[in-house]
C-alpha cells in the first residue's frame, strides 16, 4: 500500500467505526499522511530494536543525485572559499545512525565511498590504511531547502552518485526522476501494522471526545 493508499483506508475505517458519534471526524487525507510517514519512523525503530524486520527491507535506492561544487564553509570548519563535490539528499532516520545508510557512491554500484555523518570525518586523511579511500561527510541538520547537505572527498569529479537508505519522508523523493513512486511510497511490510496503529489512535481519540449523536425523535408541531 501506498502512503496515500494507506491515509484514504485509515479515513474510511474511522469514519465507519465512528457510525453513531459523527460523521463527519476532523481530519483530511493530506493530515494523515503526514500522520503515515511519524508513524512510520516509530515502527520502523520498534521491530528493528525487536528484531522483528530487517533495516535492508525499508532501505530506499536514488541512483540519479546530481553533484555539484560548494564553499565548505557552509557547514564545516574550513575557511571561506575551499570547495569540495557537493550533493543534497532527503533527510534519513538520525536515530538509526550510519545504519540508515546502505550505500552513498558511483551510479553502478561498484564504488562505495566511506560514510560519516560527525565530524570524525576530519580524521579520515590521517588514517594509516585507506586514508586514499573517497568518503562522505554528511551534515545531518537540515539546510533552507529542509535536505541534508554532502561533501565528497578523494574522487574526481563525477556528475551523479547513488544513494540507498532509510528516509524520514518518502516523498522527498518525488523530486528524482529515477526513482519509481509506486516503490518509494509503497511502506512494504508495515503497511498494515501502520494503519492499525494509526486507525486504533484515531477511533480512541475522537470516541473519548465526542458524544454519541441523539436522533431527533420529536414530532414537528
Amino acid at each position: 500500500m501506498t502512503i496515500n493508499e494507506i491515509a484514504s483506508a485509515i479515513y474510511n475505517d474511522v469514519v465507519s467505526g465512528l457510525r453513531g458519534i459523527t460523521s463527519t471526524p476532523t481530519m483530511s487525507i493530506e493530515q494523515l499522511e503526514d500522520e503515515v510517514i511519524e508513524e512510520r519512523l516509530v515502527v520502523i525503530k520498534e521491530l528493528y530494536l525487536r528484531n522483528l524486520i530487517s533495516l535492508k527491507d525499508m532501505m530506499l535506492a536514488i541512483n540519479c543525485i546530481e553533484v555539484d561544487c560548494k564553499d565548505l564553509a557552509r557547514c564545516c570548519n574550513f575557511s571561506a572559499g575551499e570547495k569540495a563535490l557537493h550533493f543534497e539528499i532527503p533527510q534519513i532516520v538520525n536515530d538509526l545512525g550510519t545504519k540508515a545508510l546502505e550505500f552513498v557512491g558511483s551510479i553502478d554500484r561498484q564504488k562505495q565511498y566511506v560514510i560519516y555523518t560527525d565530524t570524525s570525518y576530519q580524521f579520515h586523511k590521517y588514517k594509516k590504511r585507506g586514508a586514499d579511500e573517497p568518503y562522505v561527510y554528511i551534515e545531518t541538520t537540515p539546510n533552507e531547502n529542509g535536505m541534508y547537505d554532502g561533501f565528497i572527498f578523494n574522487v574526481p569529479f563525477v556528475k551523479y552518485i547513488s544513494v540507498i537508505g532509510i528516509f524520514k519522508d518518502p516523498r522527498q523523493l518525488e523530486q528524482y526522476s529515477c526513482c519509481n513512486s509506486e516503490h518509494y511510497l509503497n511502506l512494504s511490510s508495515i503497511s498494515n501494522e501502520v494503519k492499525k496503529r494509526l486507525t486504533e489512535k484515531k477511533l480512541r481519540y475522537y470516541k473519548a471526545f465526542l458524544t454519541p449523536v441523539t436522533p431527533n425523535t420529536q414530532e414537528p408541531k
